[in-house]
């Protein structure tokens, strides 16, 4: 339950954060995706299944309060949280330019996605998918040292319970 809760804060902060701070803050018309930063903390921390959860939640939140479809970021931020949940067993370094190289590539990944994904229903271009992904990729490496080590932190404080088995 503690656990929730702790995610459940480390999300609203990260909604509050991504609607306030960073909506003004725009790079040759791009703004930076704190979520997809978190979710790739979290699923450094919690492994596949959670990050595939809270990317699921972080998704929903997303699509449901940024006026965005309903269910594209939900569907990409949940393969980005299994994907680098999976990776983390092979990420063994400690060097923060590993860490940094991973959450880039999971923001050039999660943009050109979610471009993908809207350029199938004819809601982008596929020079707007371009030239977003790089661009959103190297804001997220700039939030990258102050986002990481706070919601990885906090993630690995509140350690999972086993599940009982009957």
């Amino acid at each position: 339950m503690r656990r929730l809760l702790v995610l459940g804060a480390v999300l609203v902060v990260a909604v509050l954060v991504q609607s306030t701070v960073l909506a003004g803050l725009r790079l040759a018309g791009v703004r930076p995706d704190l979520l997809v930063l978190v979710v790739v903390a979290v699923a450094m921390a919690a492994g596949a299944t959670g990050g595939a959860v809270f990317g699921f939640v972080a998704g929903l939140v997303a699509d449901l309060l940024f006026d965005l479809p309903v269910g594209v970021s939900a569907l990409v931020y949940t393969g980005v949280g299994f994907a680098v949940g999976t990776v983390r067993v092979y990420v063994t370094s400690h060097l923060p330019l590993v860490h940094l190289a991973l959450a880039g590539a999971a923001s050039l990944a999660s943009v050109w996605c979610c471009g993908l994904l809207l350029r199938v229903f004819d809601l982008s271009s596929w020079a707007a998918v371009a030239r977003a992904g790089p661009l959103v990729a190297c804001c997220n490496l700039l939030l990258t040292p102050f986002v990481y080590p706070v919601v990885g932190a906090l993630t690995e404080r509140v350690p999972a319970r086993p599940a009982h088995r009957w």
